[in-house]
């Protein structure tokens, strides 16, 4: 991954940390006077120092400590670097999957060991040219905050005067990091904070251009409708309005503000076709999914032992029906984006997870070629895999084209949320058996959901598909994020069954933070729970005994019984619970208490324990779980439903988030271990609702089967510490 090679996009891509430049302008006015030091340093006459980031930010954190690694392989003061987001160019691709994108928790796994080596080798191409400039070993030198300095003589050179040369120089094959990176494992100042708390953070929203007009858009209520009838004559006519754009399912109006635009839209009489989604959702799942359960055919994923001789004979066996319900992104950020598109270039401004996907669909809709296009990336207000998609940006490329001038294309509150990409909902037939010691014998699984990865699935497995924000179905044998967290458990089962039906809806459905693992580790550790009442055994002695010789897990549930003083007696009208998950590539122990008043669930203390291998940033990782923990339990109480193919919550008042009053007391604890690096961004929410749930079944001995906790006849609140 090692480069000396001059990206020509990397030196237009938008400085964040440091001076910032105005959105477009990028840092290519500096170019020539800045030299790339492998595609991830680039270093200016006057010494400053450039580091690029990979990876989108929406609050996780990761450009930080991936920016970081870099620092400290040149032996930089963390305030002595600026940070720029890459643009598109395979030399920023994740290494694992060969994609450029930011989810799955994949930043710290994928480039962290990347970014030493990165850094590691701009040090030694720096000091190789400080050696010839000064005509000494380059084992003589030593690195200085920016400087390379040679003690025997004290004569020394900074990095901008050797930078050009470093930039010709072969790039080291087998550079090594150094051993006491002194930033590492150390709670850093995120270089966002402030601006974001003074108000100079630019999110893609704040994207101004010069002569840049406003656009609003709405699509047809139900999926799959058509525009039917409009007067653009009668819209062209609103104050301020500039053109009349038709979209896909949908239009567009242009004004030179973005009010006038939207103001001129809703007060058009838009008539849309008949046809579309009928899916109706209700209280409950569907019809069609209890019937898929019953007369489907199941993709089998994994089978350990003999799970069906498993279940007859002297086995108590219990056997139960979860659903899990549709869920909306809710950005805070609605989705918006900025174009500009002229006869031979095309300028993206976008809050985009989906770097290069976002690159090909604006090849498919402009049909220029790929290096006359560039993305700037700007911060994200809230991701959530909702951004990995690429048709906010389709949008807003066929306006930019249709106007021949700068648009920003903003969704408003409700058509973001009656227009997402919505999580799936998913129906859970689980069985267990106990041998008759009262040990966990078997497990099965019979799991009906929507794809996850209709959206997001590489699209270059697929060369005849002309149009990359389509939806299309991933081969069955890797369509596995219906059964994520239910193929790779903790425990010690010897007899295991997971299948899944792959549920074709005519409704969008996609990612949503913890992709799978948050529904299925909901019902995996609320059945265990099940299972240990049937055993009568203590929740956290029967993982003990569950989790067998996996040292790892074992540790973790230990400390999270240490720190959530399990041993002590709950007082009567207390609830207690805990859920273990291995997500990720970490593990993470929660722990929850509640009281009961009347319908009203008070969650008065939440505990995680995380093992996620090292923890690289104990600031950033802390804050990635506290903010897990109250993604988890909005979770708990949201739900989108669906009215004859439409979404029936526009806005807050419909899908309520847990308020900041609301937020319970939690705790954040770090186990370190030597396991690869695991994700903290998507960590926390798994296993909270699996702990509020057996929580409520220690307390009122009826187990939670259904989520929002309103289907149980309960609402959600916190009592603040």
């Amino acid at each position: 991954m090692l480069s000396a090679a001059w990206f020509r996009s990397a030196a237009r891509a938008d400085r964040v940390h440091g001076e910032p430049t105005r959105p477009g302008e990028g840092a290519a006015s500096g170019a020539a006077r800045e030299s790339p030091i492998t595609a991830w340093v680039r270093i200016s006459r006057d010494g400053s120092v450039t580091l690029i980031a990979s990876q989108s930010e929406m609050g996780q954190g990761i450009t930080t400590t991936l920016a970081a690694a870099l620092a400290d392989e040149l032996y930089l003061p963390w305030g002595r670097v600026g940070i720029e987001f890459a643009p598109y160019d395979p030399a920023y691709r994740d290494p694992v999957y060969n994609w450029m994108f930011t989810g799955n928790s994949q930043g710290s796994s994928s480039f962290y060991e990347l970014m030493r080596k990165m850094g590691a080798g701009a040090r030694e191409m720096l000091v190789a040219a400080a050696a010839t400039r000064l005509g000494v070993s380059a084992q003589e030198l030593v690195l200085d905050e920016g400087s390379i300095r040679h003690p025997g003589t004290g004569r020394k050179v900074g990095f901008g005067e050797v930078a050009a040369e470093a930039a010709r120089l072969p790039v080291p094959k087998d550079a090594r990091p150094r051993r006491d990176p002194a930033l590492a494992a150390r709670a850093l100042p995120r270089w966002d904070i402030p601006p974001k708390v003074d108000g100079s953070a630019v999110f893609g929203i704040d994207v101004k251009l010069p002569g840049m007009l406003f656009a609003a858009v709405r699509c047809a209520p139900r999926f799959g409708a058509a525009l039917a009838r409009y007067d653009a004559q009668k819209i062209r006519q609103r104050p301020g309005v500039v053109a009349v754009v038709e979209l896909p399912h949908g239009l567009a109006v242009v004004a030179h503000g973005y009010w006038e635009a939207h103001q001129a839209l809703y007060a058009a009489d838009l008539t849309w076709s008949e046809g579309g989604s009928s899916l109706s959702s209700g209280e409950g799942l569907p019809a069609i999914y209890h019937e898929s359960l019953k007369s489907g055919s199941f993709q089998t994923h994994k089978t350990v032992g003999d799970p069906v001789a498993a279940f007859t004979g002297t086995a108590r066996v219990r056997t139960a029906l979860y659903e899990l319900p549709f869920q909306a992104h809710a950005t805070m950020e609605p989705m918006n984006c900025t174009a500009h598109v002229t006869a031979d270039r095309c300028e993206i401004w976008a809050p985009t997870q989906g770097m290069e996907l976002a690159q090909n669909v604006a090849i498919q809709v402009t049909g220029l070629a790929s290096e006359r296009i560039t993305i700037h990336r700007t911060l994200l207000g809230g991701g959530f895999g909702r951004r990995l998609l690429g048709d906010f940006i389709k949008r807003a490329l066929i306006v930019a084209k249709a106007v021949n001038a700068p648009v920003k294309l903003i969704w408003s509150r409700e058509e973001d949320m009656t227009h997402d990409a919505y999580r799936p909902g998913m129906l859970h037939e689980v069985s267990g058996a106990l041998d008759p010691s009262g040990k966990l014998l078997a497990l099965r699984h019979r799991v009906v959901s929507p794809s996850h990865m209709l959206y997001i699935w590489p699209r270059g497995s697929f060369p005849d598909l002309k149009d990359w924000t389509e939806p299309v179905a991933p081969p069955a044998q890797y369509d596995t994020m219906a059964v994520e967290g239910l193929l790779a458990i903790p425990y010690e089962v010897p007899n295991q069954l997971i299948s899944q039906h792959s549920l074709a809806l005519d409704i969008p459905v996609s990612v949503w933070r913890t992709t799978g693992h948050g529904p299925n580790n909901f019902v995996l550790e609320s059945f265990v729970d099940e299972l240990a009442a049937d055993a009568g055994a203590d929740p956290i002695a029967f993982r003990r005994a569950a989790l067998g010789r996996n040292a790892r897990a074992l540790r973790l549930l230990e400390t999270l019984a240490e720190k959530a003083d399990w041993s002590r007696r709950a007082p009567r009208d207390i609830g207690r619970g805990v859920a273990l998950a291995a997500a990720f590539g970490g593990l993470v122990g929660c722990a929850a208490e509640l009281r009961v008043s009347g319908s009203e669930i008070h969650i008065q203390r939440i505990v995680e324990v995380v093992d996620c291998g090292r923890t690289l940033d104990p600031g950033i990782a802390s804050s990635n779980i506290a903010g897990g923990i109250v993604w988890g339990l909005s979770g708990m109480r949201t739900a989108m439903r669906f009215d004859n193919g439409r979404a029936a919550y526009s806005n807050f008042d419909g899908f309520e988030p847990l308020h900041l009053w609301e937020t319970p007391a939690s705790e954040v604890h770090f186990v370190q271990s030597d396991a690869p690096l695991g994700g903290t961004g998507e960590l926390g929410p798994v296993p909270v609702h699996a702990a509020v749930g057996n929580a409520l079944f220690a307390l009122t001995g009826k187990p939670v089967r259904a989520l929002p906790l309103a289907r149980s006849g309960y609402s959600l609140h916190a009592d603040r510490a």
